[in-house]
């Protein structure tokens, strides 16, 4: 290992933890010990993770205590992952219902945050996230970044939307996380016009990253510039996809571009999954330790392995607003097999929603489907406390443009009595991305759905030429 990943993750890490009262290297090291373990351990470890997430949430979470007790269920009752199916399934909307219930009692005396999601789905949601679910997600992810051979601390460049790019005026300790311990340059990819690509280039190379981390379509748009304009790429370990299916044309472009490996991988912060692959690419490892992640029909009942189904997850570390049996909104399904890399963790096989589809506009510009929903924030701003709460009166939503280029934005409120002249400013942002394309905003009952079923935030049958 190199002298600057050594310090980090032996001395500056553990000090870190120290001051800011977080634990991430030592939940880092337990996975780490845990990377070769037996299926059974692996099963002993998330059996007495779960019973101790359900215990607390029937002491401590009004949601869960009323549920148990209208079920006739005791903490006892649920003792691993196939006695979850005890329990109906947590959808987004029982979530934003039950909101004040899912709280714990006793969240003043645990360090969380609040997050919320940025509408991947077309279904904005707010929630907490309790610390050690952050530890959990960041251990899990280095742990995986090893196994391809990139340590965190080494330079990493990081191109993606405000989910993965944050821009604040102050410093605060999640800036310092990212810049001196995992040494990770940013960069915004909500403008993807050659002048921003160049930007984007030109930081690149200057910072000379062994990894690079980000949507996979916004990596894509990035990469297709240095193709077209015939760029020197510097040498690069890794490519890490996450956020966004990885198309088979994205891979082989990252890889052709870039020449290193690409890992994909899997998660939701509001439901608590992790799922990567590893060097062998053969599905993606659950990170069993930090999720319990279920595959089952519309009805709750988990489906056997190799059968899709909808993704349900419960997230084994946030305990301040817990997630169990939370319906994702995606479709996917486990493997019958093992990894022949020896590791005994479960495989998540294809995963079917929040596709990468590139939209484009009159221009020839492509944009991101996972752009579209910071669009329907007024100024772009996804970070802006009044921003969120115009955001927040949206149920469901989905972006549709025709075969002409033109774009219908379609938002079912929660209140279809809200003022509607409020959301003027998505025809405007829109416009400004899709230059020379017709904008329309349109207000709906419900939103309609693909012939699945399911619904889609994003539509196009536009094809530039």
């Amino acid at each position: 290992m190199l002298l600057y990943p050594f310090v980090d993750k032996y001395f500056l890490m553990p000090l870190a933890d120290l001051v800011m009262h977080r634990g991430l290297s030592r939940e880092w090291r337990f996975m780490t010990r845990l990377d070769m373990a037996t299926e059974q351990q692996l099963r002993n470890v998330q059996n007495q993770r779960l019973q101790a997430l359900i215990q607390h949430c029937y002491d401590n979470v009004p949601y869960y205590t009323k549920l148990f007790n209208r079920l006739n269920l005791k903490p006892a009752d649920i003792q691993c992952r196939e006695d979850l199916q005890k329990l109906p399934v947590l959808t987004k909307q029982m979530v934003r219902d039950n909101y004040n219930d899912l709280i714990s009692l006793d969240a003043n005396k645990r360090h969380y945050q609040k997050g919320s999601t940025g509408g991947s789905t077309g279904t904005p949601l707010k929630f907490m996230k309790d610390i050690p679910t952050w530890n959990m997600q960041w251990a899990s992810s280095f742990r995986a970044w090893e196994w391809s051979g990139f340590h965190v601390g080494e330079r990493l460049f990081t191109l993606g939307g405000n989910s993965l790019v944050n821009k604040r005026k102050l410093w605060t300790a999640k800036d310092i996380f990212d810049v001196v311990l995992m040494r990770n340059m940013k960069r915004s990819s909500a403008e993807v016009d050659d002048a921003a690509m160049q930007a984007h280039y030109e930081a690149f190379m200057k910072y000379k990253p062994k990894g690079v981390r980000g949507y996979g379509s916004s990596l894509v748009i990035f990469a297709r510039y240095i193709e077209k304009n015939k760029l020197p790429v510097c040498p690069v370990r890794l490519v890490m996809t996450t956020g966004e299916i990885l198309m088979p044309e994205y891979r082989e472009t990252l890889e052709r571009v870039f020449k290193c490996r690409v890992m994909d991988e899997y998660g939701c912060g509001d439901g608590g999954l992790d799922a990567h692959e590893c060097p062998l690419h053969d599905g993606m490892h659950i990170a069993e330790e930090r999720c319990v992640l279920e595959i089952a029909d519309k009805d709750g009942h988990v489906l056997p392995d190799g059968q899709i189904g909808h993704v349900l997850a419960t997230d084994l570390g946030n305990y301040v607003f817990p997630f169990i049996r939370y319906t994702v909104g995606d479709m996917a399904y486990i493997k019958q097999d093992k990894c022949p890399c020896g590791r005994q963790s479960r495989l998540l096989g294809q995963v079917i929603g929040r596709a990468g589809k590139l939209l484009y506009n009159k221009q020839g510009v492509p944009i991101s489907p996972t752009m579209l929903p910071i669009m329907l924030y007024r100024d772009n701003d996804y970070h802006n406390e009044a921003n969120c709460v115009i955001y927040n009166k949206i149920d469901r939503f989905q972006i549709r443009q025709d075969k002409e280029g033109d774009i219908r934005i379609l938002l079912k409120l929660k209140n279809p009595a809200e003022p509607q002249e409020q959301f003027a400013y998505c025809v405007t942002n829109f416009e400004n991305h899709f230059v020379g394309s017709k904008v329309s905003l349109e207000f709906v009952d419900s939103i309609p759905t693909m012939p699945s079923g399911k619904e889609d935030y994003c539509v196009s049958e536009y094809e530039y030429k």
